[in-house]
């Protein structure tokens, strides 16, 4: 654990859901949810209702005050009109932190509750309890067992994303969960009355168990210490930033969304440049940077691309969408096709890079990626081939005994578990591929992501091979990856 004054912050001993609701579908009652589904340990869970006596088995407090044992961590789910009562319990009660998940506060633009807002902070801070909040998702900590969803995996990874926005924060951990990658800690601060984006990077530098920073922001506020802890976290972890509201529109919906002022294009495209962060323009973007960064991709040292495995109409298309991100894709040398030829047939076949021809074996396989790497020709591959992969998912070729008839169709725990390993097996021969050419390998995953095609990015991923769903998105990736680090020069090297 880190010694920073914000770790006790994400590492709570007892959580209390403050205003938790009695019946599930209720609002709120997704964070009492997502923690049982999530096996958090019953034992460290509070609720306080002041109308209920027991709750999904659980006993159930009608105050703070009532717990008998400490409480570390507490969860508002009441109204607004309530925070005051709230605040009153939480500095009685001793806590160490506040998640207000209620809004209804500063960002209406009303000037009642935005003193409302303004007031409890101030006790708060007095008090020494800190507030992550108001109108947030609050905490999502694996190692912990903190999550604002039960369909977050609860593995820990080394990546923490700081978002103003719990639907934006959400999009992300589910997007690049299916690619492999998992979270450190993941923190939506919502208005940031109390700890603002300056803090969570402050921590996010100073925590070991973080790698790599991700970010969705849309307000500035307090810009020089904003700037300053971004300049701490970009000069020792990779740190990618996707800002809201540089628009007019986006400023408005920014200001409706959390009462953030949104700032300046230039103004902060210059503070990312000055501190070497990267403002990424779409949650694409981002995505794909967090997975090259976290894998091989982030090794990638020139513009060279080999394409490895794609049928006439995609090599054309891919050439010209590689050649857009201003990336070569250098002719074979002379030498490595004459070394192909021996065994890789001339009819329906290309060994002019786009290379089209796919081998029959392991070992072939091999072998026609170090002819062709080993002539220093390029510094990057795209490959659409996982190792031994050869396409088809769980249970392919069963035959099938009726169109309807799913049970017969569906693959046995078994099967499953083989195909599994097959694919396991494919990214591991990969990843010993990729060490013996000494230059990054890039699978893309044609066809997106979901269900089986999971599996082969969450393997990729875990034998360090980044996975992209498009040629086009990764060859933004690679140029984007030259293009940041040709902007760190003089700064720290950190990938």
């Amino acid at each position: 654990m880190s010694t920073h004054p914000l770790d006790p912050i994400f590492h709570p001993r007892t959580v209390a859901l403050f205003g938790v609701p009695s019946k599930s579908e209720a609002w709120g009652a997704q964070f009492h949810r997502a923690l049982v589904d999530s096996g958090y340990d019953k034992s460290r869970m509070f609720l306080i209702n002041p109308k209920a006596d027991e709750i999904d088995g659980l006993p159930c407090y009608h105050s703070l005050t009532e717990v008998p044992d400490t409480v570390d961590h507490v969860i508002s789910l009441v109204p607004a009109r309530v925070v005051p009562e709230l605040v009153d319990q939480c500095v009685a009660k001793g806590v160490r932190s506040l998640h207000l998940f209620t809004a209804g506060l500063a960002e209406t633009g009303d000037p009642e509750m935005a003193k409302v807002e303004r007031d409890a902070i101030a006790k708060l801070r007095a008090a020494g309890i800190r507030t992550i909040g108001p109108n947030c998702l609050g905490l999502y900590v694996p190692a912990s067992g903190m999550t604002f969803s039960g369909e977050f995996p609860m593995e820990s990874g080394n990546v923490m994303l700081i978002s103003q926005s719990g639907a934006n924060a959400g999009e992300i951990v589910r997007s690049l969960t299916p690619r492999g990658v998992r979270f450190s800690k993941a923190v939506s601060f919502g208005n940031g009355a109390d700890l603002k984006a300056h803090d969570f990077f402050d921590y996010a530098a100073a925590d070991p168990d973080t790698e790599v920073v991700v970010s969705y922001l849309e307000g500035v506020s307090h810009g020089r210490e904003l700037f300053e802890a971004l300049k701490r976290c970009a000069a020792v972890k990779p740190t990618i930033i996707l800002k809201g509201g540089l628009s007019g529109a986006g400023a408005r919906a920014a200001s409706s969304h959390t009462g953030s002022l949104a700032g300046s294009r230039a103004v902060f495209e210059a503070a990312c440049r000055q501190s070497g962060a990267i403002r990424v323009d779409s949650m694409e973007e981002l995505q794909d940077l967090t997975v090259a960064i976290a894998t091989s991709a982030r090794t990638v040292g020139g513009r060279r691309v080999l394409l490895f495995g794609g049928p006439g109409g995609f090599a054309v298309l891919s050439s010209d969408i590689i050649a857009g991100q201003e990336l070569e894709l250098p002719e074979t040398p002379a030498k490595a096709k004459q070394e192909l030829r021996e065994f890789i047939p001339v009819a329906g076949t290309s060994v002019n890079n786009p290379i089209d021809a796919n081998a029959r074996d392991r070992e072939q396989m091999q072998k026609m990626f170090h002819i062709l790497c080993d002539s220093g020709a390029y510094d990057v591959v795209f490959s659409t081939s996982l190792g031994s992969d050869q396409g088809g998912g769980p249970g392919r070729g069963r035959g099938r005994r009726g169109p309807t008839d799913e049970a017969e169709t569906r693959p046995t725990p078994e099967e499953l578990e083989a195909e599994h390993e097959r694919v396991r097996e494919g990214a591991r021969i990969l990843a010993n591929l990729q060490g013996e050419i000494g230059i990054p390998i890039l699978y893309v995953q044609r066809g997106g992501f979901g269900d089986g095609a999971n599996r082969q990015a969450s393997a990729a991923y875990a034998a360090g091979i980044g996975t992209f769903p498009s040629v086009a998105r990764a060859a933004h990736t690679v140029r984007q990856l030259i293009e940041w680090r040709a902007r760190r020069e003089g700064l720290q090297t950190i990938f």
